[in-house]
């Protein structure tokens, strides 16, 4: 080995100490943030684990999992497939401190392999000692993200989602498309809508869909035979009338639905701009319309189906009825691949840099953004203050989908300039 192999794999190897202890230590402060939180109930911290561990508890005692649900009293109960509480049926005489302190200890592990698997499936663009720079970028990003705050306070599983999205993509660079369906598929059973980010199959050239289709298929079919064994037809039936009934709530929803609601209508979630019916079906058919659009372009024109992915899961996120403040963690897979892209080959001023630069100013706008009111909102706070959110996100799925295409416009333009063309042999 030369000295100057021997230097850099000494340098990689002091950087990954650094990046995986840096890791270690964001990840500790996450966990003594909530260390004293003993969830009691709904309303309070840990409110949504509450209910996946009540949801385990009322298997075990015999009775119906979707039977607390009050929808309209804004009480929702247990609104998932039961993998969650089933998952938790072994804990569910166990003392509700120590569950979860275990779900917010792999909640956080959760979260940086997140970040880990989005750094192997990028490695082979990046240099040795570039790798831990990226896998420390996105512990840094996404366990100082006020989202993530939310979202461990909360006890909600989101973390786990993003983690089985993320092994998915993996899964599908590697050639095992059934996996990868799956993967989804498991994600669906967490949260129902993952699921809807199959449509990323529908991307031209993609090869093998049909097996990610029935790795898809065949996960989330366990959601309604969990609902038959655990409640019989009574509790297939609840999941249903559950997951209809939840499509919309009275809670701030940051997505192209929810967002003409809080500006232009007196909805009791926040103090409208201009209550004007008109205007809110307007705003909305634009909104959709651009969803829809981003959704439609990523599709047609990304050259990346990693990129691709994350974008349509953003795209989905935005198109959802009820969209919640911590589902913004799903966004940050998109800065993280274009923070990689640019580590490939850091130059200033080219298309790559403009993207992860406009990304990391939405990482910031986020970041500072009050999250305040809380979920079912405040009529005295201000609509436009409450829907940063939203439009920061649509800005960023914007930005990505754009700047995904002009990065392809000019590689193909570089490809045919005669230049180029002379020095690879060709015909210009």
């Amino acid at each position: 080995m030369s000295t100057a192999t021997r230097s850099k794999a000494v340098m990689a190897s002091a950087l990954w100490l650094a990046a995986v202890g840096g890791a270690a230590y964001l990840a500790y402060r996450r966990y003594r943030d909530l260390e004293g939180v003993i969830p009691a109930g709904p309303r309070g911290a840990g409110g949504d684990f509450w209910f996946f561990l009540h949801g385990a508890r009322q298997i075990a005692a015999g009775h119906s999992l979707y039977g607390s649900a009050g929808v309209p009293t804004g009480f929702y109960g247990y609104v998932y497939t039961p993998l969650i509480a089933v998952v938790l049926l072994p804990f569910a005489h166990a003392a509700t401190a120590h569950v979860w302190h275990v779900w917010t200890a792999l909640s956080i592990a959760a979260l940086v392999m997140s970040g880990g698997l989005v750094t192997l499936i990028e490695a082979p663009r990046l240099s040795s000692w570039r790798r831990p720079l990226l896998f420390g970028f996105t512990a840094l990003t996404i366990l100082e993200f006020v989202t993530t705050k939310v979202e461990l306070a909360q006890g909600q599983a989101d973390a786990f989602v993003l983690a089985s999205l993320a092994g998915a993509v993996l899964a599908s660079e590697r050639g095992r498309n059934l996996t990868s369906g799956g993967l989804v598929g498991l994600g669906g059973l967490m949260k129902t809508w993952p699921a809807a980010v199959a449509l990323v199959v529908l991307r031209p050239g993609d090869r093998d869909r049909l097996r990610t289709v029935a790795g898809l298929v065949a996960t989330v079919i366990l959601g309604p035979v969990l609902a038959v064994a655990v409640g019989g037809a009574s509790g297939l039936a609840g999941l249903v009338k559950t997951t209809f009934d939840t499509r919309s709530q009275h809670l701030i929803s940051h997505s192209v639905w929810g967002t003409p609601l809080l500006l232009f209508s007196h909805s009791g979630l926040a103090r409208p701009v201009l209550a004007s019916t008109p205007l809110r079906d307007l705003a909305t058919v634009i909104l959709v319309a651009w969803g829809i659009g981003l959704l439609v372009a990523t599709l047609r024109w990304s050259d990346s189906a990693v990129l691709c992915f994350w974008n349509v899961v953003g795209c989905v996120v935005l198109l959802l009825p009820v969209s919640h403040s911590y589902y913004t963690l799903y966004f940050l897979p998109i800065l993280w691949i274009w923070a990689a892209r640019w580590l490939a080959t850091p130059r200033f001023g080219d298309p790559v840099w403009v993207v992860a630069a406009l990304l990391g100013v939405w990482w910031l706008v986020v970041f500072h953004t009050n999250w305040s009111p809380v979920a079912n909102g405040s009529a005295t706070e201000s609509s436009l203050r409450v829907s940063v959110v939203f439009f920061a996100n649509l800005a960023a799925v914007t930005v990505s989908v754009l700047g995904g295409r002009c990065v392809s416009v000019r590689v193909l333009r570089d490809r045919r300039s005669p230049a180029v063309a002379a020095g690879l042999g060709l015909r210009p």
